[in-house]
């Protein structure tokens, strides 16, 4: 048997982000770093730095997702297509979930080098105290005094918390309360699922900026395919078709700039929606009664966003076609101009033609005129030596006027026999080719 050269690299795959276990309480921060599609190396650059500051194994290069644990903590690191994700958890008791955070233990000097920029920050904690009835008042203060929205999530005995707010350190808050008898396998997979469905939400939003900076662009292009389109439907001469032409390729260059700029990020937040919508499908979440809906609130907003991107995406495909057509309407009728033209030059050349071969012929006549002046004058010559040796019976030019209607006929049929066959071998030629 012959195996596929990619065959133990697709079945890795399968394995590449499994669900880490964890027990509760515990507490973690989450980042999502934006390193771009090239970041890779440097990625893994810090992660091996950070892991020789606590003396701990190196990843290997190459490898995409990555799990040790440094001893203050555990990492978990991930590196997807443009970013990568750090989640730093430590289990342990704790009174206030967001008063001290993992990430104050971590390196400042690894903290302050980070390589790329942060898109998503979140402080998160997770208790195993659900049966207990949470204190509206502590929560409140948990929160910084926020609005707090929640859910339930069915299936599973688990509530989240959260603010949906950037706090002082520039981190979200998030809570979750599970029962203290839940697995602790479903526990990683619990707070997994919910942490990437809050941080793809985060990264499909990326295109809004983008798509609303987009706009007075775009309205821009569309009043100028429809200036041109204008000026299509009326007579339009020679100079100004190359000028709505010149035009038309002003605007299709502006396109194709917003086109380049935007299509991969509208792709990219189209596919971290679909990935929201799968983790939400997974954790089912619920409504809690007096709460507002967590998850309903999140989606609310990010739905209407990807909408208006999508719209944005339609929209510049759209005018893609329409600068299309247009472009080969132009084209069409500048082709058309110029065969017209071309026709008009042919007739012309075929007039200029034929008074050149008028010419010709009177330049004939002219020519045996000449040659046969030339012919008698020499002949006479001839004529007077014989006269003068008494050789000639008759006078010289006697002689020359006899012979003269024979030489100009002469010299006419040679010249015409001559024009025949350069003609002849012309139009052979003509027709070979």
């Amino acid at each position: 048997m012959k195996f596929h050269a990619e065959r133990d690299a697709l079945t890795l795959e399968l394995h590449e982000r499994p669900f880490q276990s964890m027990r509760a309480p515990l507490r973690l921060s989450h980042m999502a770093v934006g390193t771009g599609e090239q970041g890779g190396e440097r990625d893994h650059q810090q992660l091996c730095a950070l892991c020789r500051h606590f003396g701990k194994p190196e990843p290997q290069a190459g490898v995409k997702h990555f799990i040790s644990d440094l001893g203050p903590f555990v990492v978990k690191w991930e590196r997807h297509t443009e970013f990568s994700s750090y989640s730093f958890q430590r289990s342990e008791p704790f009174e206030s979930p967001f008063e001290e955070t993992v990430l104050d233990l971590l390196p400042k000097d690894w903290l302050r080098d980070l390589f790329g920029e942060v898109l998503v920050a979140m402080h998160a904690s997770v208790s195993g105290d659900r049966a207990t009835e949470i204190d509206s008042n502590r929560l409140s203060r948990w929160f910084g005094g926020n609005e707090v929205f929640a859910n339930a999530l069915d299936g599973l005995p688990a509530d989240v918390f959260s603010d949906l707010r950037t706090h002082d350190d520039g981190f979200e808050r998030l809570m979750i309360r599970t029962d203290d008898s839940l697995d602790s396998v479903l526990v990683g997979q619990l707070v997994q699922r919910i942490l990437e469905a809050m941080t793809y939400a985060r990264l499909a939003l990326l295109s809004l900026p983008i798509a609303r900076a987009n706009s007075a662009r775009l309205a821009e292009v569309e009043r100028g395919l429809s200036d041109v389109a204008r000026a299509l439907a009326s007579e339009l001469s020679h100079g100004q078709e190359e000028s709505q032409l010149e035009k038309l390729s002003a605007l299709s260059a502006e396109l194709e700039d917003v086109v380049a700029s935007s299509s991969f990020r509208y792709a990219a937040s189209n596919a971290y929606f679909e990935l929201v919508q799968n983790r939400l499908a997974d954790l089912k979440p619920e409504q809690i009664d007096g709460r507002i809906d967590l998850f309903g609130y999140l989606m609310r907003r990010v739905n209407p966003a990807m909408r208006t991107c999508q719209a944005f995406a339609t929209r510049q495909e759209a005018l893609s076609r329409r600068a299309n057509r247009l472009s080969s309407l132009l084209q069409t009728g500048i082709e058309v101009r110029l065969e017209a033209q071309n026709g008009e030059l042919l007739k012309s050349m075929n007039r200029r033609a034929e008074q050149a071969i008028r010419l010709q012929r009177t330049v004939e006549g002219l020519s045996v005129v000449a040659v046969s002046y030339y012919a008698l004058s020499l002949i006479k010559i001839l004529f007077d030596g014989l006269e003068k040796s008494g050789a000639l019976p008759v006078s010289a030019s006697v002689a020359t006027a006899v012979l003269m209607p024979v030489v100009i006929l002469g010299l006419w049929l040679i010249l015409r026999l001559v024009t025949r066959r350069v003609l002849r071998a012309e139009d052979s030629g003509g027709g070979h080719g």
